[in-house]
């Protein structure tokens, strides 16, 4: 056989069964090596599965049936860690727990006579109904016959002889697929803070998304002194209506960094609405559509500078008062790009938390000092500022007093309080976007692992070192052939739902090609991948939300790897993210080499 330093452009002929789009020698030159390491070029076996999706949230769902109605032959299986569907949704139980994007706007736009049967009984969804609507989906549909539960995936194996993936569960059973849709969420790795001590804990300890099913607040927290550390998104839902119950004896929120949060105004939804709303669901969808970020809401056109300050404050209150997002998406274009258009804002919503919180002390100590508003994704809530107005909830500001270690009697920072606690409860957020990758053991084409930390001896040979990843139109990743990703690393987020429906449909797409082409191999070139990467940093440098550690610009300072900022996710439109995606596709697939 030749030496990989001797192949050609010449070579190429001798290789019939590929197919290139801009193919380089590099990416030529890996592809022959990583088959000749394998004995031949891949022989013509058949996986148990043509297509396995790993996780049954709404990416999951809407995969299966998309894949299913596209390709009624094919050996399609969704396995999931949980015991039922739902996703984020199904591990998420906790107490307030809803969703912030209308509730219309968050259901699947493919099943018109779904639409028609389902009632949503509120503007924003609490977990419950949500979960039952996906429920109500599967079952419509007969999913769960190709679903199989209770099943987490520890380590992923793939094999260029055959072109299949191969999979091993917890319990060492294996699933080899050709190709792999990976629908393993973006919030669905939970972390808990490195404090000394937490092992210690005597009473009952657990984190938000692994909330005991069998709790019951006002039997089980009745004159209990409960703890919770973290006030992002989950926090201030969950601390929101813990406070509601009489039954509390006391609780002591622990607050690590103060955020931004702005009123929900959630309602509930009449049948005689309901009606109104059916039919009116192609006008929140196309609506949707025309936004950068999938949700109801965008920019007022105009800048914070080019209107009076009466004006200005009239936009605000107007956004205030109103439900939703419009209050951080409807604000003037120029909010999160320009720094004195995000101050005056960010001072008008400061002075809303002043108004609603009696102790001026405490009210400081929940205004964010480190961010503007809307520079991190901004919580929606229900009464959580007026919680501190009542005498069983205690604010523990952690930048005056950090917590020195937890001991089994509660918790103790450093001024030397004990803060006794009875059940300690950790909003302390996830490992996100990348999080679920790392949790399992990837061995990807040439052997490489996927995510690896600083100091590992596979550090050099990681594909996304220390979580920094690089893809491909967010979808598909180097050396991980024949994988496709929902709401992957790069894909803009926003309205989840709207987000997957686009993400699903463009698989299908793409299996479809391959299937009448023939091809049992795909992989992005190096060149699709750096220009996909470059361009996905390019969109995030103008924008103030990229100059702030939080999830979404890939922090997490629990987690080995996560203590600086990259750019984890698609900061531009999704307008344009689906333009690139459409250009790929009418370019016949343009950036990824195939396999026969």
């Amino acid at each position: 056989m030749q030496s990989v330093e001797s192949l050609s452009t010449s070579t190429w002929s001798e290789y019939p069964s590929l197919r290139f789009s801009e193919v380089s020698k590099e990416d030529f030159i890996s592809i022959v090596l990583s088959t000749a390491r394998m004995g031949s070029i891949p022989q013509d076996t058949q996986p148990a599965y043509d297509v396995l999706i790993i996780g049954a949230g709404l990416s999951g769902v809407c995969s299966l049936y998309h894949i299913r109605k596209r390709f009624p032959t094919w050996r399609v299986k969704v396995l999931e860690a949980g015991t039922d569907v739902g996703g984020v949704w199904y591990w998420n139980r906790y107490p307030g727990c809803q969703i912030d994007t209308e509730s219309l706007s968050y259901c699947f736009s493919f099943d018109k006579e779904l639409l028609q049967e389902w009632e949503w009984t509120e503007s924003f969804a609490k977990q419950p109904e949500t979960q039952r609507y996906i429920k109500r989906v599967t079952e419509k549909h007969e999913m769960e016959k190709d679903m199989k539960f209770n099943t987490r995936i520890k380590s992923a194996h793939w094999n260029d002889r055959d072109h299949t993936w191969t999979f091993f569960d917890e319990e060492g059973e294996e699933y080899v697929t050709r190709f792999f849709v990976s629908c393993l969420g973006f919030l669905s790795s939970p972390t808990l803070p490195k404090i000394p001590g937490i092992a210690d804990f005597r009473g009952k300890a657990f984190h938000t998304s692994r909330w005991p099913g069998d709790i019951d607040i006002s039997r089980d927290f009745a004159g209990k002194k409960i703890g919770i550390i973290g006030t992002g998104a989950t926090g201030i839902q969950t601390i929101s209506a813990l406070s509601k119950d009489p039954s509390l004896g006391s609780l002591s929120v622990f607050q690590r960094t103060a955020n931004w949060s702005a009123p929900l105004r959630n309602t509930t939804i009449s049948a005689e609405e309901m009606m109104i709303a059916k039919g009116g669901y192609d006008a929140i969808f196309q609506r949707c559509a025309t936004t950068p970020a999938g949700f109801l809401h965008e920019a007022d056109p105009r800048k914070s500078l080019e209107v009076t300050p009466e004006a200005r404050v009239e936009h605000w209150e107007k956004l205030y008062n109103s439900p939703g997002f419009g209050k951080w998406l409807g604000v003037f274009s120029d909010t999160y790009t320009d720094r004195e258009a995000n101050d005056m804002y960010s001072a008008f919503m400061a002075d809303k938390i002043r108004q609603r919180v009696r102790d001026p002390l405490v009210a400081e100590s929940l205004i964010p000092k480190n961010h503007g508003f809307g520079t991190r994704r901004v919580p929606l809530e229900t009464g959580y500022f007026e919680a501190f107005n009542k005498d069983n909830v205690h604010l523990v500001d952690l930048q005056k007093t950090p917590i020195s270690r937890v001991t089994n009697l509660g918790i103790e920072t450093d001024d030397g309080q004990l803060h006794e606690l009875d059940i300690l409860i950790f909003a302390t957020g996830f490992d996100a976007i990348t999080g679920a990758f790392g949790a399992i053991d990837w061995h990807a084409k040439d052997g490489r692992p996927l995510i690896v930390s600083r100091g590992s001896e596979r550090y050099e040979s990681a594909i996304w070192p220390d979580h920094r990843p690089k893809t491909f139109l967010g979808l598909s990743a180097p050396a991980m052939p024949n994988m496709l990703m929902v709401l992957g690393p790069h894909q803009p987020f926003g309205n989840g739902t709207r987000s997957i429906e686009h993400a699903s449909a463009f698989i299908c797409d793409m299996l479809a090609y391959c299937h009448d082409k023939g091809y049992t191999y795909f992989e992005p070139t190096t060149g699709a991948v750096d220009l996909w990467t470059e361009h996905v940093f390019d969109c995030g440098k103008t924008g103030l939300m990229n100059e702030i550690d939080s999830w979404m610009t890939g922090v997490n300072k629990n987690v080995e790897g996560k203590t600086e900022r990259t750019v984890a996710r698609y900061a531009g439109s999704a307008i344009n993210y689906r333009k690139w995606c459409a250009d790929c596709k009418e370019k016949g697939y343009e950036g990824f080499v195939f396999l026969e």
